[in-house]
């Protein structure tokens, strides 16, 4: 039994680390948007996105997975994912391409991710040198 399905997997970088989702989970990829600021709101929020009239929450998801925090850019780049709870929008460092991944080809997470990381990655798959850490999209939006 493999971890995720075969079929078309996003890929974006955050803190020099590839990360995966389901392409049928990405809404659009969105470049330098304005966000509205949410005061008093956790610290993993950077604001609120107003596309085409649906709001939804802006995350920093290197604030989310506690990567080391760098200065904003003002052309960082959104994801925007659908998930169970609506859709959510998350500030990455790059967009990636899009792979054909194979079912069988996903890892389960080694024991060496840290336990934050290891609570937003469901699995790894080998690719070209390199790791991409599939991201477990509910994740992004559950409380710590």
């Amino acid at each position: 039994m493999s971890i995720a399905e075969s079929g078309q997997w996003a890929t974006f970088f955050l803190a020099k680390e590839q990360f995966a989702v389901p392409v049928e989970d990405v809404q659009e990829v969105l470049l330098s948007q304005p966000l509205t600021p949410v005061p008093l709101a956790p610290a993993q929020i950077v604001g609120l996105l107003n596309l085409r009239g649906a709001i939804m929450p802006a995350i920093d998801l290197r604030t989310r997975l506690k990567f080391e925090q760098v200065a904003p850019s003002e052309y960082q780049k959104l994801l925007v994912l659908k998930t169970n709870e609506g859709l959510v929008s998350i500030v990455v460092d790059e967009i990636g391409d899009v792979f054909e991944l194979a079912g069988e080809g996903w890892r389960p997470v080694p024991d060496t991710l840290e336990l934050g990381h290891r609570d937003a990655v469901f699995g790894i798959f080998p690719l070209d040198g390199q790791m991409l850490l599939g991201l477990k999209t509910h994740a992004v939006c559950a409380d710590e």
